[in-house]
């Protein structure tokens, strides 16, 4: 059972770019490529044997290149649909006109997914992280916002009400995570 484990934000996207709000679409940049590569450098030697990623295809191809880069097969790169980014509704491919933390703090976007929603959503999958059998490192790449609430789920945090102040992970840096029992 997995009590830790290494989360990674996806490299820059064309969307990150172009200054608008991606939805599921939205590839690596020739830069988030470069990102993507320098972070599976960062990451060799750290004993990691399998590979978790959300289904968009910028962290698809961010968890491809560092697999790569660690000499990972693709049958250890397992997409994980609960850990897409945070549904932001209408404001999907439009232009990024908040400051960046309001994604993270808002429910009054029309059709945005709800705090609550997200934060359960990655309690989810928390479970799942929890269940694999390994004895290495589970790396987990995913988006800025699910990912904030990935580590406040890890954490232990179960209400919107008692989260930490939200901090944004640049794009391809990672952090460990560790898992607080229950």
């Amino acid at each position: 059972m997995a009590d830790t484990f290494i989360f990674a934000r996806h490299g820059q996207s064309q969307a990150n770019a172009d200054k608008i709000i991606a939805d599921s679409n939205s590839p690596l940049t020739q830069v988030g490529i470069d990102q993507a590569t320098e972070a599976g450098t960062a990451l060799f030697g750290r004993n990691i044997d399998i590979i978790l990623t959300s289904p968009f295809i910028r962290a698809r191809q961010t968890a491809e290149i560092i697999a790569s880069q660690l000499g990972i097969s693709t049958a250890q790169v397992r997409v994980i649909e609960e850990l897409r980014e945070r549904g932001l509704g209408e404001l999907e491919n439009n232009p990024k006109l908040k400051n960046g933390l309001w994604y993270f703090t808002s429910d009054t976007a029309t059709r945005i997914e709800p705090r609550k929603d997200t934060l359960a959503r990655m309690q989810h999958c928390i479970e799942l992280i929890k269940e694999i059998d390994t004895d290495g490192t589970v790396l987990v790449v995913g988006h800025a916002v699910s990912g904030y609430f990935l580590m406040q789920a890890a954490s232990g945090k179960t209400s919107v009400a008692d989260l930490d102040p939200p901090t944004e992970i640049g794009n391809a840096d990672f952090a460990e995570v560790t898992i607080r029992s229950s």
